[in-house]
């Protein structure tokens, strides 16, 4: 059960959660840098991946019906684009989202 709710900007998810590099897919996206790709797709081997993974270490990446995307800790299925696998879980108890605005997005627009 989830008890606390946690608001996070794409700085702050950055900062608080590195990824594991997608070694399934040398052409994934969601890179930095010269590294490779972090995100999963949501079907074949890279799925049955992410599905192999403690829970707490998943993340998804999700449409949002505003024309942002979002990272939500744990596996989703609605709105999904792929999936994140962090180095460090996420504590027991806690729900993390981060908004990662489109570019055509402005704060005057929300």
């Amino acid at each position: 059960m989830t008890n606390i709710l946690i608001d996070w900007t794409e700085d702050e998810f950055d900062a608080n959660y590195k990824l594991r590099t997608n070694h399934l897919n040398p052409n994934a996206s969601w890179a930095f840098g010269d590294a490779g790709g972090c995100l999963f797709e949501t079907y074949g081997d890279e799925f049955a991946f992410v599905r192999r993974q403690d829970p707490r270490y998943v993340w998804t990446l999700l449409d949002g019906d505003d024309g942002d995307q979002f990272v939500a800790s744990g596996m989703h299925f609605v709105n999904r684009v792929g999936y994140l696998i962090s180095k460090v879980p996420v504590p027991e108890g806690v729900f993390i989202e981060a908004r990662i605005p489109s570019s055509a997005s402005t704060e005057g627009d929300r």
